[in-house]
């Protein structure tokens, strides 16, 4: 935790109680945005600073997340999803400092109802007026609405990043980025801007809604022109010259949601360990046999939880490598060509894979806290409506793992793994190379696919019929390359050293202090993803089927070793007990779920 004045803000009485209780939970929501606002607003948004400052946002949105799933939400939008963009493409330097101080709500309104995977097919036309200089804003059916933004609350003024197709001189240049109030300083819509209320969804209740333009007005000085410009005589002047490039560069803007949206899942999964851990260390249970024990004596406790504690730490491990690449803002913003291609695809990869491994955390947090789970005022509930809205918001990650697959076995970028390294039969016990068995898999799926490929390629096949046939390869594919990709990042960071010392077995050390907690948690990771394939693993020699028999057996031993240690894997959460509410962070929760 860099900022210890941070987590004080979470102190104050407005979050006590964060539960949906009423008809309209998101009132609560935004009042503790408006207190988070009236402490850390200021004209030069945090996104804009040094390292120190967006580490400092990074920290800000971790927090927020642990502490109220639904502000978070809102909090990203505004400071990532709108400050971005209008930092990254040039906005006035007064619309900047609106939204840097809070006095508008910042929102992002992209995809549109009518067609899936919009984003890269915006219908929303903006027309520019030469006689007027200004752009005219209109949706030209049901269809092309903006949805589910969550602008639907009035009395709040609101200032957003809309999408659009450029039409200059009766010529289409692509989608551009325009700022448009939706709301002014009385909360009700502007002009032309229709915005219909949706009703009250059951997980991240929020003021959701449908958008539709209708002959707005924007001022030329709200276009997010990057660079661009039209003349007096009415031509566009792009420098990427291309309105396919200047799509890419608009559509873009999906980067800040991933610094963001990553920082607070892994939050998200680390707060409900830190809930769900002690808690079943508390936890009293009788088996079939009728004896009493503590929850996290039990074998399947603790593979819930530990397991659930490894993803919680690895996918924190992830999203931190990528916050710096993903906020970029090159020096004096508005004329740059976004990340490359490369860098971007990277980025959805993390996205997707700190989702999945924050999802399955909070999962099993609530699997292993039984019914108490279910209930909001525990929080896990929360959690777990954050990790599963993410796995369509902020592009869906099924396609983001298509798309992934594609490039890497066309052949673009990727370097799949060297048919040559094949990790040795490891025997029972032994510890394997975990990221050369991963790689193994992954060679052979890559080979799968590719030959899928190259056979209908000279059969004179479509490529979309073939690939079509082979989605669930070419999803295995990306998810196992993005297994491997984390696993061996983990082990320059959580393996022990080469001459060490041992690093399991009974009284090695495994399990002690935070580098053998950490060493615990990588095997118990490696573990877990092989298990699954262990037959697959054996039967092309790279685990005797003694070491493949024997995998389960040396997951729970590796488990009940890392149960002494639970309050270091507790501390190494980073999870601050004042954001952690509800009965269940309580030290007597029977009293407290009861009375």
């Amino acid at each position: 935790m860099t900022d210890p004045d941070l987590p004080k803000l979470f102190e104050d009485p407005i979050f006590d109680d964060c539960t949906p209780q009423s008809a309209q939970p998101w009132v609560g929501t935004y009042e503790r945005l408006r207190h988070l606002h009236d402490r850390i607003g200021s004209p030069v948004p945090l996104l804009a600073g040094g390292p120190a400052e967006q580490q400092r946002l990074r920290l800000l949105l971790e927090l927020t997340a642990m502490a109220d799933p639904a502000l978070f939400h809102v909090l990203f939008l505004h400071q990532c999803m709108t400050i971005g963009p209008a930092l990254d493409f040039g906005a006035s330097a007064e619309d900047v400092a609106e939204l840097a101080s809070g006095r508008s709500v910042g929102a992002a309104l992209m995809t549109e109802v009518g067609l899936g995977s919009s984003s890269t097919a915006i219908r929303t036309e903006a027309v520019y007026d030469p006689a007027a200089r200004e752009f005219v804003l209109t949706s030209p059916d049901a269809a092309a609405a903006k949805y589910p933004p969550n602008v639907g609350m009035p009395g709040l003024p609101r200032l957003a990043v809309v999408s659009a197709r450029l039409h200059v001189s009766g010529t289409d240049h692509g989608t551009h980025l325009f700022l448009v109030p939706l709301r002014g300083g009385d909360g009700g819509p502007a002009a032309g801007v229709a915005i219909t209320p949706r009703p009250r969804t059951s997980l991240l209740p929020l003021d959701y809604a449908a958008v539709r333009f209708d002959g707005v007005r924007v001022p030329y000085h709200r276009w997010l022109a990057d660079g661009a410009a039209v003349s007096a005589a009415g031509q566009l002047h792009d420098p990427l010259g291309d309105p396919g490039l200047r799509t890419a560069r608009s559509t873009g803007w999906s980067r800040f949601a991933w610094g963001a949206v990553t920082a607070g899942l892994a939050a998200a999964a680390r707060a409900a360990v830190a809930l769900a851990l002690p808690h079943a260390g508390r936890r009293r249970t009788v088996d079939r046999w009728g004896a009493v024990e503590y929850a996290l004596d039990r074998p399947n406790q603790q593979r819930l939880l530990f397991g659930a504690a490894a993803r919680a730490l690895a996918a924190t491990a992830v999203a931190r490598q990528v916050t710096e690449v993903s906020w970029r803002i090159p020096p004096g913003g508005g004329r740059g060509r976004g990340l490359p291609p490369a860098v971007m695809g990277e980025l959805a990869q993390v996205k997707v894979a700190v989702d999945v491994l924050a999802h399955e955390a909070v999962d099993r947090c609530r699997a292993a806290c039984g019914a108490a789970g279910f209930f909001s005022e525990n929080r896990l509930v929360e959690y777990q409506a954050l990790t599963s809205a993410f796995r369509s918001a902020g592009g869906d990650n099924q396609l983001m793992l298509l798309d992934a697959a594609w490039h890497m076995v066309t052949g673009e970028g990727y370097e799949p793994p060297s048919a040559g390294r094949r990790p040795p039969g490891a025997g029972e016990g032994a510890e394997p190379d975990w990221p050369l068995l991963l790689a193994a898999r992954e060679r052979a799926l890559y080979e799968r696919l590719a030959a899928a490929l190259r056979g209908a390629a000279e059969a004179g096949e479509e490529p979309s019929a073939v690939w079509h046939e082979h989605l669930d390869t070419a999803q295995a594919f990306a998810e196992a390359h993005r297994a491997r990709v984390t696993l061996r990042m983990l082990a320059g960071q959580w393996r022990p050293e080469a001459g060490a010392g041992p690093a399991r077995g009974e009284g090695s050390g495994e399990g002690s202090g935070e580098g053998g907690v950490r060493a615990g948690l990588y095997r118990l990771l490696g573990l877990e993803a092989v298990l699954p394939h262990a037959d697959w693993y054996a039967a092309a020699g790279l685990l005797s089927p003694a070491a493949a028999e024997g995998l389960g057996r040396e997951l729970t031993a590796v488990c009940r070793r890392l149960v002494p240690h639970t309050a270091a894997l507790v501390e190494l959460l980073e999870v601050p007990p004042a954001v952690l509410k509800g009965p269940l962070a309580g030290v007597d929760y029977v009293r407290d779920l009861t009375e």
